[in-house]
This record gives C-alpha cells, structure tokens and sequence, in this order.
C-alpha cells in the first residue's frame, strides 16, 4: 500500500543553523553598541585626562554589552544540547566558536577605513567614526589612542619645497596612532567571540554562572530563574 504523504514523519526544522547564531549575536552587539554611545557621551567628561574615568565608562559599557552576547549564546548552546540529548543533532563542540568569530566580521572590517585613514588614503581623521561603530570598547580606544575629537579633521597635504619655505611632509588623518596600538584595537572585538564561545559551551553543559553566583544554587529559584528564561525564547 502506497503510504500517505500526510501520515509521513516530517521533521522540524532546528533553525540553529552557526549563521543565525552568528547573526543575531551581531544584532546584540549592535544594541550594545547604541546603549554605549549614549552612555559614553553622557559620561564623555570622565574620560577627560582620567585614566580611571576610562576604565569607569568601559567597564559600564561592557557590562551592557557582553551579557547581551554571552546570555544570548549561553540559551543556544544550552537549546542545542536538549536536541543533541534527543538525538536531533549532532554535538559541534566548535560552534559557539565559529558563531562568535562570524559575528564579529562587520567589526574587523571597521578598521580597514580606518588604516586607510592612517595611510592617507581617505583624507579625514576615520577615528571619530571608528569609535562611534565600536562604541563598547570606547575606552580602551582612548587609552591607546587619546589624540582626537569627536569631530573629524581633514589631512595635511604635502607642500613642495620653495626657495623660502621647506618641505612640508604629508600628515596622516589619523595622526598619533601608531601601527602597533592600531593592531592592538583591531583584536578588541575579539572580545564578543570569546564571550560567544564559552557562552555557547557553558550552555551546552548547563554550567550557568547565575545560579552559582547570584542564586547560590537554591532549586526554587534557578527553576523560577529557568522558567523565566523560557518564556523570553
């Protein structure tokens, strides 16, 4: 007997493909990114000649964001092991990883103008813009690169020598950077992957931090906690 296609086993699909993944941990960090500028700019006068007034507005720009990324990867890997436990999936230890380092792609690709800006390639200071578009790490980018405003300036083009005035070299539009704190600001957004991976993973062994720290792993309320969690999903 030809069987019914309806009474046929169809299976649902898991829609936790590593690109999802990777993509709304991007949309996370851009909201992190949103909430940072309004923080930094409200607080832009601790950071003034302060050194702890940096560390004070990175510190709370962070703690905004890298929960975002991190809670969010933590509830995947954690969803991801229900379907490994059922048999729906396969474990993929290097997932959280590979989701973390696509999301942060759009990040990396920032610096690139900026680099340009420093060749004197693109004729204005990009640094005021690379700030806005990593707004969490704010702070550290000005401990590495204090020289700037908010405002972007145009490049010094060189003069030709004359008979009374000598040479003047080319001014680079990001001036004040050098290479290596420019590689250093490049790695930073590394920050978001690392947060993604051990998220992901402490979500797929079920480790939360939460209910060690803040709930000291009383049943009642990891399981209020829990329950909680599953209704934002």
């Amino acid at each position: 007997m030809e069987q019914n296609p309806s009474n046929a086993k169809q299976t649902v699909a898991l829609k936790n493909e590593t690109w999802r993944l990777a993509v709304q941990t991007f949309v996370n960090i851009v909201i992190g990114t949103v909430i940072s500028i309004i923080i930094t700019i409200s607080l832009s006068s601790l950071m003034v000649g302060s050194i702890w007034g940096k560390i004070v507005v990175e510190f709370l720009c962070l703690a905004i964001t890298l929960p975002l990324v991190y809670g969010y990867m933590w509830g995947q890997g954690d969803r991801d092991s229900n379907f490994v436990q059922f048999g729906r999936m396969k474990p993929d230890k290097w997932k959280g990883v590979r989701a973390g380092l696509l999301s942060i792609i759009p990040n990396v690709l920032t610096a690139v103008p900026l680099a340009l800006s420093m060749l004197r390639i693109i004729p204005f200071d990009f640094m005021p813009f690379y700030r806005l578009l990593n707004a969490p790490m704010w702070g550290f980018i000005n401990m590495l690169h204090p020289n700037g405003g908010a405002i972007p300036h145009a490049a010094i083009p060189a003069q030709e020598a004359t008979e009374t005035m000598p040479a003047i070299e080319a001014v680079a539009a990001t001036d004040g950077l050098s290479w290596g704190a420019f590689a250093i600001i490049c790695l930073l957004p590394l920050i978001y992957a690392v947060f993604a991976a051990v998220g992901y993973y402490l979500g797929t062994k079920r480790f939360s931090i939460i209910n060690k720290v803040v709930y000291k792993d009383d049943p009642e309320k990891i399981a209020a906690h829990r329950n909680k969690q599953r209704r934002k999903r």
